[in-house]
């Protein structure tokens, strides 16, 4: 059961990966995709200020506006670097049959699962205030990528805990 838990991360992974390479291009029944929205219009932002930010990126003026800046890089990052952390430790669980193993991975794994949900939510917050990059992701990818996360879940927790 270790293996077929092992075998279903990676296939989540993969998923994943997909995601992440696919991240930003445009869908192909579309042209293009539909230029970013700037997020303070010059006339609702001081002057002293509009002189210090005019040589902004967009992308730097859409990192200023976030609720919480930052998040959305931190969750970008940390998702699937604890995913192939905790798949790293599966494996050496899966090789040499140590509980600790197991018990990190499954740790690790709840991690990413977090941080992959708290880049999911940011993602959907910043598509509806019109600050995204391109969210036109797969929905079918996605659900499978989430499906697998929550099998995955599901297996190292019934193995951890032995039952």
């Amino acid at each position: 059961m270790a293996i077929a838990a092992l075998l279903l991360w990676m296939c989540t992974a993969a998923a994943g990966g997909y995601l992440l390479a696919s991240r930003g291009r445009p869908a192909d029944d579309e042209d293009e995709p539909e230029p970013v929205l700037q997020a303070a219009e010059p006339a609702a932002v001081p002057a002293a200020r509009r002189a210090k930010d005019r040589f902004d990126p967009p992308s730097l003026v859409r990192a200023k506006s976030e609720p919480i800046p930052g998040m959305r890089a931190l969750a970008e990052f940390s998702h699937p670097a604890l995913a192939i952390i905790g798949l790293a430790f599966w494996l050496l669980y899966v090789l040499s049959r140590d509980r600790l193993f197991a018990a990190i991975g499954l740790g690790i794994v709840l991690g990413a699962i977090c941080a992959g949900l708290s880049w999911f939510t940011a993602n959907n917050r910043a598509a509806r205030r019109g600050r995204c990059d391109a969210l036109d992701l797969s929905p079918r990818l996605l659900i499978l990528h989430g499906a697998g996360a929550a099998l995955t879940l599901l297996l190292t927790a019934l193995i951890v805990a032995r039952v």
